[in-house]
């Protein structure tokens, strides 16, 4: 194998131009900062004839993942680089900007992609309303889903699920969601109808971009708990870093905040999830739900502990 036989391309996010919808109609994409272990993970995960391109997303150190690139693929790899630490709102519509195909299943980079992964697509062209279906993840032999709803109860939004009904569409159940996790295949027109905010580098980038949805679209969105996706979380210091930064991500929440005009945001359940992303009494393992205006306290109370503790690292 010669370099000139490795399949991958490279792109200035400068120079992105759309494309026409080619024969082989689905791709994959994802955004990398630096945990290459786990994107080498993700990319020898691929099923073989399912993709015949893959996008990266790269806004990390030059250089770093080159071993990885010039590898010989089974679809073509086309990395698309970008300025450093741009974040994922950049990268995500970076990948958006360079899609040529019509369905784009977006992953994170700690995922792997389950052989039956075509479903969602197949979902998809049976129901033209919906805008992106998503699977489940496996994590730690767990099944986690992280699917909800939205809702306005005052100036706050909430997070929550109520009775859902399955519907059996090209052979898989299908659940209607108004938030999905990151694992999803999305119909290339819903995207380019509404893509991501680029002024989020870490955090609410993904609940902004259902926001949008849900205020703006009539795209519909669902689950296929047929399809699960091994996840496998963390990374080095240099991401956990920047994932769990304070000052990074209560500076993420305020925009989303004063972009939507919320006093609070205030998490209660999520269909086949344990996360406690927003939920007041989550450190108390409380599952009471509480009512919104005192759980819209306790997140004030949280977040005036969070800015406490970014000017304390700060000053060290």
């Amino acid at each position: 194998m010669t370099p000139n036989d490795v399949n991958t391309t490279r792109r200035d996010e400068s120079t992105l131009e759309r494309g026409d919808v080619t024969d082989a109609s689905v791709a994959l994409g994802t955004k990398v900062f630096n945990r290459t272990g786990k994107l080498e993970a993700l990319l020898e995960s691929v099923p073989e004839g399912v993709f015949d391109r893959v996008y990266v997303a790269d806004d990390g150190r030059p250089g770093e993942r080159e071993h990885l690139y010039d590898r010989a693929w089974p679809f073509d790899l086309e990395v698309l680089e970008l300025p450093y630490d741009v974040g994922l709102g950049r990268g995500r519509n970076a990948i958006v900007e360079a899609l040529s195909e019509e369905f784009l299943t977006l992953v994170d980079s700690d995922n792997e992609v389950p052989p039956n992964v075509d479903v969602l697509a197949a979902q998809l062209e049976a129901r033209p309303a919906f805008g992106g279906i998503c699977g489940l993840l496996i994590e730690r032999g767990e099944v986690r889903g992280l699917c909800h709803d939205l809702y306005e109860d005052g100036n706050v939004l909430v997070r929550d699920t109520g009775p859902k009904t399955a519907h059996t569409v090209a052979g898989y159940p299908l659940v209607e969601f108004d938030l999905l996790p990151n694992v999803a295949t999305f119909r290339r027109a819903c995207l380019e109808e509404q893509a991501w905010d680029e002024r989020y580098v870490i955090g609410r980038e993904h609940l902004d971009f259902f926001v949008a949805h849900w205020q703006s679209t009539d795209w519909k969105f669902g689950v296929s708990p047929a399809v699960l996706f091994p996840h496998n979380p963390g990374g080095g210091s240099a991401y956990t870093s920047k994932r769990t930064d304070p000052e990074r991500l209560l500076r993420s929440k305020a925009y989303f905040r004063e972009k939507w005009g919320y006093d609070q945001v205030v998490g209660r359940t999520y269909w086949l999830d344990k996360q406690t992303v927003d939920k007041p009494l989550e450190r108390l393992g409380a599952p009471t739900v509480v009512p919104t205006w005192l759980g819209a306290k306790v997140m004030d109370a949280r977040e005036a502990k969070q800015r406490l503790a970014a000017r304390v690292q700060g000053v060290r």
